[in-house]
Order: structure tokens, then C-alpha cells, then sequence
């Protein structure tokens, strides 16, 4: 028989190491900036509404995680996703101090070791997965991961009945098409569009029998998306449509239909994580 698939269970051996000196040299000086920044940063007291989006929270990045939560909730709120697009459609100023967070691509172990520690702290979340990722074979793992140099190794990713169970409790499954495709690549093909926008809608509603209306596009800059992918997330019955493009969310002036959101990795030290979590460099 042959050798069962591996996986990385930790952050140590899913997440690629800095080998180039040239880059090396950059995440030194951008670590120093930002040990700055926090140096410098008091918490917030102003209103704001934040969007932050992770990948994954694999069991040796736990303590950090429940301790981001805690500290972040001492600053905000953790909103669901129909309560941040009720915010920003409101149109008038944020009265209030608002986290979104959310996660790309379906990994397990954000069910699996987040979800415990999300539920506990009672902080909602929303889970963007690639339909044809869930449950998917080792030869459409290795596709995928062939694509990702951020990775030094597979990573698992959830089964249909570990989604299914995220969005009976405080998770929400939400779209990241079918085969996480580029949109911009496949503008001109309005079938494959469909294919991998309503296509993937209609897949997880199947499984988790919950209606599906949010969406983030992969990669997630505008580069990766053009009108005619917009207008497909639209056509298929979307409410809310999230970027990968850090920034601040403006009730009444964000497009619920491209909201910013900062990025984040759990195996990032604490003090980093509360500095995008603050807003830094933020538009």
C-alpha cells in the first residue's frame, strides 16, 4: 500500500523559511519598524471597524492566539460578518470599536485548534474555503501547494463534516472559489466564472445546509480581479466580497463588495499582531 499523505502540524514545518539574504536583510528592517510601531502605539480609543484575515492556527501557535484575542478584545469587538455589513451600510461613523476576523483557503487546523479557542473566547469568524480543496486528494493537494511558495509542506485542510460543524457554532463558511483560481486569469470565460463562483456557492450550501453570501477572491489584490469577476461574485447571490488589500473600512464609503482587511499569521509575535491589529499602515 502506498505511504499515507503527511502534512505539516506545526507552524515550524508548514511555513517556509527566509533563505535569501536580500530577504532576509528586509524582514530584519521590517521587524525593527515595527517593534518601533508598537513601541509607539497606545491602545485604541477611537471608533474603527478592522478587518483581519489569517491562514491558520496550528497547535504551537495557540498561546499566542488566545492571547491575541484576549488583548484585541480589550480593544474591540469581534463582529460577525451580516453585523459588519449592517455597520458599514449604515453609513454614519462607527460608535463603537469593531474586529472582523476571518480565515483563506480552509485549513484544518483553524477548526481544529482555533475553533476551541474562538468559541471559548466567543469570538465569531468566518472560514473562506476553495470547494475542491475540502476533502481533496493528494494529487489536487500537491497541485495546490506546487503554487505556494510561502509552504514548506502540505497542510491539511478541512472535511466536509468539520465545515458543517463550523457553521452550526459561531463559524461561517464562506467562498474562496473552487480551485482557489486567479479571477483576473479566467475573466474572459464567463462558464469557468460561474463554475468557480456560483459553482463553489451551491457546493457549500449543499454540505452545511446554511446559505453561503460571503465571498474573499484569492490572492486577493485588485490585480487578481477585474469587473467581470466582480460581476459574477454579484450575479451569484453574494452580499459581501472581501479583499486582501490592508486598509480601513469606512461606513458609508466602503464597498461592502471589496472590504480591506490586514493580514495576520499566528506564528507572528505577539506585539506584531497587535500592530495591525491597531491599524498600521493603514489607508
Amino acid at each position: 500500500m502506498p505511504d499515507a499523505p503527511t502534512f505539516a502540524e506545526t507552524a515550524t514545518e508548514a511555513w517556509a523559511p527566509i533563505r535569501n539574504w536580500g530577504a532576509r536583510a528586509r524582514s530584519a528592517a521590517r521587524a525593527a519598524r515595527i517593534r518601533m510601531e508598537a513601541m509607539r502605539q497606545k491602545p485604541a480609543t477611537a471608533p474603527f471597524v478592522r478587518c483581519l484575515y489569517a491562514h491558520a492556527v496550528f497547535p504551537d501557535t495557540v498561546p499566542t492566539f488566545r492571547a491575541f484575542l484576549r488583548a484585541a478584545k480589550q480593544e474591540g469587538e469581534f463582529v460577525d460578518t451580516p453585523t459588519l455589513r449592517a455597520i458599514i451600510k449604515d453609513g454614519k461613523p462607527a460608535d463603537g470599536r469593531f474586529f472582523h476576523l476571518s480565515f483563506d483557503d480552509g485549513f484544518a487546523s483553524v477548526y481544529e485548534d482555533g475553533g476551541p479557542v474562538m468559541e471559548e473566547e466567543r469570538v465569531p469568524y468566518t472560514m473562506f474555503v476553495a470547494t475542491d480543496l475540502i476533502d481533496a486528494d493528494p494529487d489536487t493537494l500537491n497541485s495546490y501547494f506546487a503554487h505556494m511558495p510561502a509552504y514548506r509542506a502540505r497542510v491539511r485542510t478541512l472535511d466536509w463534516p468539520q465545515a458543517k460543524a463550523a457553521a452550526a457554532g459561531i463559524g461561517e463558511i464562506g467562498c474562496h472559489t473552487r480551485t482557489h483560481a486567479r479571477l483576473s486569469n479566467i475573466a474572459g470565460d464567463p462558464a469557468r466564472l460561474a463554475a468557480e463562483i456560483a459553482g463553489a456557492k451551491a457546493i457549500i450550501e449543499g454540505h452545511v445546509s446554511q446559505p453561503c453570501d460571503s465571498f474573499a477572491w484569492p490572492y486577493g489584490t485588485a490585480a487578481d480581479i477585474d469587473d467581470r469577476g466582480r460581476a459574477a461574485i454579484a450575479d451569484a447571490g453574494f452580499t459581501s466580497n472581501f479583499s486582501a488589500v490592508r486598509g480601513a473600512v469606512r461606513p458609508g464609503a466602503t464597498d461592502v463588495m471589496d472590504i480591506p482587511r490586514h493580514q495576520l499569521e499566528f506564528h507572528w509575535p505577539l506585539h506584531e499582531l497587535m500592530v495591525w491589529a491597531r491599524g498600521f499602515r493603514e489607508a
